[in-house]
């Protein structure tokens, strides 16, 4: 990828996969690394000879999980700084290098909730916000849940709770909410899921 350190460790948190740029990339720019995300721009030339540049911020690649348990879908109550607000929401996480999207919705489940699944299937992966982002995140449907210890990271201070399946594209709606558990909702219930 133009403008990525090699001496970065690879920690999952990079998308080497890019495409081709369609438009001319005259210059490609990281400007500051947090640890937790990558910015900087790309300088391109527009079809009409133009040219812009367009800013990014990098983001590791998530996992969002849809677990269900009997007649239950699994949430976690977290505040979220970043808006001032607690919301109910699925439970996810960063997919570390070399981990399938189904082992880390496995992983994140068992330590946000303390429940590990005896199935999983990935329903869509998708770019967010591309305007702005690099940031792919997918959605694994998990179910057979059996209780394990919970492992919560340093940051993490949620709390799980059932929701009933007849309820859950209401409670994922309900505001506060977020783009991520509204996507995997719908996509699970989309697919029969639910």
């Amino acid at each position: 990828m133009p403008g990525h350190d090699p001496s970065h460790p690879d920690d999952g948190r990079r998308h080497e996969s890019l495409s081709d740029p369609e438009w001319p990339v005259l210059e490609s720019e990281t400007e500051y690394e947090t640890g937790w995300f990558v910015g900087g721009y790309d300088e391109v030339e527009q079809p009409d000879g133009s040219t812009k540049r367009y800013y990014w911020a990098e983001l590791a690649t998530a996992v969002v999980v849809v677990a269900r348990a009997g007649d239950d879908l699994l949430f976690v109550e977290q505040y979220r700084p970043t808006i001032r607000e607690t919301q109910l929401e699925l439970p996810a996480g960063i997919v570390d290098a070399g981990e399938s999207y189904t082992t880390a919705a496995a992983r994140e489940l068992a330590e946000e909730t303390g429940f590990e699944p005896s199935s999983t299937t990935l329903l869509q992966e998708v770019w967010c916000t591309t305007g702005l982002l690099r940031h792919k995140r997918a959605f694994v449907y998990a179910d057979g849940l059996e209780p394990v210890e919970a492992n919560l990271d340093d940051n993490e201070f949620l709390t799980p709770e059932a929701v009933p399946v007849e309820d859950a594209v209401s409670t994922a709606r309900e505001t506060p909410t977020n783009d991520a558990t509204v996507e995997g909702v719908l996509l699970a219930d989309a697919e029969g899921l639910l």
